[in-house]
Formats: C-alpha cells, sequence, structure tokens
C-alpha cells in the first residue's frame, strides 16, 4: 500500500510540470497566431494614444501642417479598411474649409458668426476625432487593456475603461434595434411622449442589464485579481508602429517650428 501511494505521488509530481508546459506552449500558439492575424497597417493602442496627445495640441495652435496631418490619419483609416470614415471626413472638411476664419467673421451679422463658429470649432477637433476614432475603432479591448497593463495603469482606471470599451457597443446595437421596433410600431419622434415612453424607458433598462452583465463577466475572468495575469493578446512595436508616430510627430513638431519661425 505504502509503495503504490509512494509511485501515485511520484506520478502526480511528474505530471504537474508536463501540464504547466502544456498550458503554456497552448498561450504561445495563441499569442503567435494573434501575431500573425493582426492587421499590417494597424499600430498597436499606445502608438494611436500617442498620436491623439499629439492631434489634440492642434486644438490650441493652427499649425500649418494641418493638411498633411489629416492625410495622414486619413490614409491609415483607408488601410485599415474604414473607406466610409474616409469619405465622411472629407467631405466634412472640404465643407468647413470654405469657412472664413475668425478674423473674417466680425464683419458678418451675429446669427451667422454663430453658425460659421460652430464650423470653426468643429474643424479645429477634426484631427483629435479622427485619431480617437481609429483608436476606438482599431483597437480591441483585449489590445487596449494589455497597452494599459504595460504601462502599469492602475486597476481603477483600467477596469472602468474595459467596461466603457464593452458597453457603449453593445448599447449602440440594443438602441438600434429599439429603434426599429418602434418603427415597426409606428411611433415617430412626431409624438414625443409616446417615443419618451416607448424608446427611452427601454433604453434605459437596457442600459442597467448591459453594465450588470459586463461587470459579472469582468468579474468572472478574476479582472481585479491583483496577481499576474497571463494575456492572449499581447502588443508589441512593429514597423507600423514608429512609421505612424514618426510622421505625425514629424509634422507636428515642424508645424510649431514654421510658427515660430514666422513670429
Amino acid at each position: 500500500m505504502a509503495i503504490h501511494m509512494r509511485i501515485s505521488t511520484k506520478n502526480e509530481s511528474t505530471n504537474a510540470p508536463s501540464c504547466e508546459a502544456d498550458a503554456q506552449a497552448a498561450a504561445e500558439i495563441v499569442r503567435s497566431f494573434c501575431d500573425s492575424h493582426a492587421h499590417p497597417f494597424n499600430p498597436n493602442p499606445i502608438s494611436k494614444c500617442v498620436v491623439l496627445v499629439l492631434a489634440g495640441l492642434c486644438v490650441f495652435k493652427h499649425l500649418p501642417t494641418e493638411i498633411p496631418l489629416f492625410i495622414t490619419l486619413l490614409v491609415f483609416l483607408y488601410l485599415n479598411g474604414y473607406r466610409a470614415t474616409v469619405l465622411k471626413a472629407l467631405i466634412v472638411y472640404t465643407l468647413l474649409s470654405f469657412v472664413p476664419n475668425f478674423d473674417a467673421l466680425s464683419s458678418l451679422p451675429d446669427v451667422l458668426k454663430i453658425f460659421l463658429c460652430v464650423g470653426l470649432v468643429i474643424k479645429l477637433f477634426m484631427l483629435p476625432y479622427l485619431a480617437g476614432k481609429f483608436l476606438v475603432k482599431g483597437s480591441s479591448v483585449s489590445a487596449i487593456l494589455s497597452s494599459l497593463y504595460l504601462l502599469k495603469v492602475p486597476q481603477c482606471v483600467s477596469i472602468p475603461l474595459a467596461v466603457m470599451f464593452r458597453f457603449f457597443p453593445a448599447f449602440k446595437e440594443e438602441s438600434a434595434a429599439i429603434t426599429t421596433a418602434m418603427r415597426i410600431r409606428n411611433i415617430s419622434k412626431r409624438h414625443p411622449a409616446r417615443y419618451l415612453e416607448y424608446v427611452f424607458v427601454p433604453l434605459m433598462i437596457v442600459s442597467c442589464n448591459l453594465a450588470d452583465d459586463i461587470t459579472k463577466a469582468a468579474e468572472c475572468k478574476a479582472i481585479s485579481n491583483p496577481g499576474t495575469k497571463t494575456r492572449y493578446t499581447t502588443v508589441r512595436f512593429r514597423v507600423v508602429d514608429f512609421v505612424y508616430m514618426g510622421i505625425v510627430a514629424a509634422l507636428v513638431v515642424g508645424g510649431i517650428a514654421c510658427l515660430h519661425c514666422t513670429i
């Protein structure tokens, strides 16, 4: 009996490292699969966040390199398959290019001045809007979480961001389904009271249910566990990351240098 227990104990001790090795091998296979199927022109979320910050600097100063920056963002959006976004941005930016600057607006009537000022504000925020949209649409939640984990962002920030990125796409789908159902029942915005009752009340209930479901799913995945986590999505810097950040940084720095030279 004692000999049998010694043999079984020995077998369990030898099987444990083999199971860990198998788990590590499976994780490496999944990582290599995710890396091999990554889009060649899609930078990682860290690079997109850097570009978003650089694009946000353009709001405070009108850089002479604004059009090359706009074209750069459109090129990367187009290479990643967001052709509808590129077309809409081109149309809006072309229309806003005809809006005069703030100095020329001073001689116009007040009502026209208000509408044109709104157009100028939209044009100012066009670059950070495109950079942020590329970050949200072109990055998966797992890649964003891996980037935050790599940057040592505390969990009190990363967990709400993960819930937020999961919540809004699901909320958009549910709101579209509710709106379609109301159209089938001939309930439109012409009846504000009925529209508020039959659309916004279900949206509030759906949003609460979605938040609960996403939170429970995150807790089941041990997202709040302070220990070291194994992630299938690895964040690596590739050539496209340095090209994306380098072009935008060069254009922003060059535009600021041109402003100082003219001054």
